[in-house]
């Protein structure tokens, strides 16, 4: 079966990569008891509900137990990696253990909490887990775990809470180069944390040619080019980045700012950091989305711009990082581990709102 029809008939999932840094014990706190949140609003949290409750209509009742936890689980932080599967366990319900029409209802949870950006992004994704599977099983690459761990039919999706319009309720969606976590409470989302990599940066398959995170890579080395000498010596971060430095199993504390003030830039490059940003926020439903970049531009005087390693986008020691009293982005190149050349991973996190709000 071709792979973008695959894709369309809901077969979802993927491996993992084993370059990942190491899995540390959570540390983010979680809490059922809603008092207050700080989210931006605007989300489409009632159509996010009806997917989600027509998905878990489509379970047995042991796959309704493995599908849905408490929200206050602490799985939720524990339980997601970009580590190869055999390597670290995920939550929720396994792809490859539902029918067609499961996986297509379990994928249109994923397209209503998403953008069509969004929701395409995470298609190329899968293809490109694909891809690894098939390049790995040819011979002609292979990273931990082997071509076993890669593929369109290796991602999970678990509900943390009942899916209400009124509580909060978690979409935690993950294989390998792609994890959301997304929480509703009422009008307010947080896509914190959420992963998104590639490995390889473009490649051609069945015909077509693929480019995932080519947004996020453009509007990046944009941002960070835009500096000055002097500016980009004041942006440098201490220390060397070969993979995210909160990513999963990592999940704080955040440490100080460093870089280049956001809110002493210039107009042009203010907007150069804001189109950065949007390129991870636009994964969000469209709505939502304009009000978190809002909420984060408005926070430019506190956010910081930094980077280490190098600055360009074919470097694998290219590290750039977006640090605000909100918002938190990590884009780190590194080689590839069952291709030669670069790929990136990347985190977004919202401060305030990391799994959600307590």
């Amino acid at each position: 079966m071709a792979l973008a029809t695959c894709i369309g008939l809901g077969v979802a999932g993927c491996g993992s990569d084993g370059s990942s840094s190491t899995s540390s014990e959570a540390s983010s706190s979680q809490s059922s008891s809603t008092t207050s949140s700080t989210g931006a609003g605007k989300a489409n949290t009632a159509e996010v509900v009806a997917a989600a409750n027509a998905f878990l209509k489509t379970l047995s009742d042991d796959e309704k137990d493995t599908a849905l936890y408490d929200f206050d689980d602490e799985a939720k932080a524990k339980g997601w990696s970009n580590f190869p599967i055999s390597l670290a366990a995920r939550n929720g319900i396994e792809f490859a253990d539902l029918d067609d029409d499961q996986k297509a209802a379990a994928l249109k949870v994923m397209e209503a909490a998403l953008s069509e950006q969004g929701y395409k992004e995470l298609e190329d994704i899968r293809i490109a887990d694909e891809y690894l599977s098939e390049v790995g099983s040819s011979g002609s690459g292979g990273g931990p775990g082997g071509s076993d761990d890669y593929g369109a039919d290796k991602y999970y999706l678990a509900l943390f809470g009942e899916p209400s319009e009124t509580e909060q309720f978690t979409v935690q969606f993950n294989g390998h180069h792609a994890g959301y976590n997304i929480t509703y409470y009422k009008d307010d989302v947080s896509l914190s944390p959420t992963l998104t990599a590639i490995e390889p940066s473009k490649f051609e398959t069945d015909g077509t040619s693929y480019a995932p995170l080519q947004d996020k890579r453009d509007t990046t080395i944009a941002a960070i080019g835009s500096l000055s000498d002097s500016e980009l010596e004041k942006a440098e971060i201490d220390g060397s980045f070969d993979d995210l430095l909160l990513g999963p199993g990592n999940d704080g504390p955040f440490p100080d700012p460093e870089g280049v003030v956001v809110g002493n830039l210039t107009q042009e490059q203010q907007d150069k950091v804001t189109a950065m940003i949007r390129t991870w926020v636009d994964d969000l439903d469209e709505e939502a989305a304009e009000a978190l970049i809002a909420k984060y531009v408005s926070e430019y005087d506190e956010t910081y711009l930094g980077w280490s390693g190098a600055t360009t986008i074919d470097n694998k020691e290219t590290y750039v990082r977006v640090d605000g009293p909100s918002v938190w982005i990590e884009f780190s190149n590194q080689g590839g581990i069952v291709v030669d050349g670069v790929h990136q991973h990347t985190i977004f996190r919202d401060q305030t709102a990391d799994y959600g709000w307590s």
